[in-house]
Order: C-alpha cells, then structure tokens, then sequence
C-alpha cells in the first residue's frame, strides 16, 4: 500500500520558522508505545510532500545510550524484512532468519544472540524508507529498544504518523519526551493520503479542511 502525507506552510509563516532553524519532524509509534525515534526531519518548504509503502527492515545498533536526542548509528540491517518472522543478530554480528515464526500477528522479532561478554546488550528497531520531496530516503530508523543479551523483542508497526516542527534533531534520532505539538494522522484502509496545514497560532499542523 502507498501512503502519501502533504504539508502546507503559507509562504508569510515560513521565513519565520526557517530562521528558527525548525525542521518538519515525522515519528511512527510501534505497538502500544509513544514514538520513540525520529523516522524523518527535514527542512520546511511551503508544499512539503512525503510518500512511503509499508515496507520494513529491521536494524541492529551498538548505541546503547538511548537518552533523549541521541543519534542512531545502525551496525547491521535487513531490508526488506519479511513480517510474521524471527531475525537472529548473532556472534556472526549478521542478521540470520529463525524457525520462529508468528502467523497473521504482523509482528517483526528480533533476537539478540551476540555474547554477553563483549556485548551486554545492543539496541535494535524497524525502519523504513520514504521519498521526500521527490528524493528518496535510505531507510530510517522509527523506533529502537535496548536487548539484553539472549534476550528478543517483537515489533508491531502501525500506519499512525505523528507531525510536528522541532529544531536541532535529525532522522533517527532518540526522543524520549513526547512533543506538545505532536499531531497524529491517521491512514489505513481507503485512507491512504492526507493534507495538514501549517496553524501559526498553535504551532501545528492540522487537517486541512
């Protein structure tokens, strides 16, 4: 399925927020937890359009520190992930499928594998790639958790994404402390494309009419 979010700014507002070094800011929750991570941040124009499939990868990252405004650096990825399925991240410091399987759950597990001595725990997640503005985007991060060693996680994405215009953050980077200005949108089933625009009163997007 193709998803396609557009964000309009009126041309008067965005001299102001380009100046305020404030960047359009999109975070996807997974399962039943807040965003955690910034899957895109990019600068503000006055149409600003974001496309994506729902299409997964999962991704392994020796960034264990998971404080808020943390930067993510992925040590090993696969992309596609095939959901419903089990990713093993193993002393071969590679992702390896499992048996375990999950059927018709959605789910994405991963399972951490590397020696406790050299690796207590790593942190893995789901990304995903977009097209902004016409450019594509490698795959991204949009969630991450700490795994012990021999420990495992499983992912549920959901198609909900959260708006909001932030200075100083890039893509994939941790946020632990939810944004006033968070907006979530929607998609699923016939809704497949939605149109914000930009409110300079509250400092949001919201749906256009």
């Amino acid at each position: 399925m193709n998803y396609e979010l557009d964000l309009l700014i009126d041309k008067a507002d965005l001299p102001l927020l380009r100046s305020a070094g404030l960047k359009i800011s999109l975070a996807k929750p997974v399962g039943n937890q807040a965003p955690n991570t910034i899957w895109l941040a990019f600068d503000p124009f006055e149409a600003n359009k974001v496309e994506w499939v729902e299409d997964y990868g999962v991704y392994a990252s020796n960034t264990v520190n998971l404080e808020h405004g943390t930067s993510i650096s992925k040590i090993s990825e696969v992309f596609p992930a095939v959901n419903d399925q089990t990713y093993t991240f193993d002393s071969s410091a590679t992702f390896n499928t499992t048996s375990e399987v999950h059927p018709g759950t959605g789910v994405f597990g991963v399972k951490n594998e590397m020696p406790y001595e050299k690796y207590p725990s790593l942190a893995f997640g789901l990304e995903q790639k977009a097209t902004v503005q016409g450019a594509e985007i490698l795959p991204q991060p949009i969630n991450t958790a700490l795994i012990p060693a021999m420990f495992d996680a499983k992912f549920t994405p959901l198609v909900t994404v959260y708006v909001w215009l932030q200075a100083d953050y890039k893509s994939g980077t941790v946020i632990t402390q939810v944004h006033d200005q968070m907006i979530p949108v929607t998609f699923g089933g016939e809704v497949t494309k939605q149109s914000l625009v930009y409110k300079p009163s509250s400092g949001q997007f919201i749906l256009a009419s």
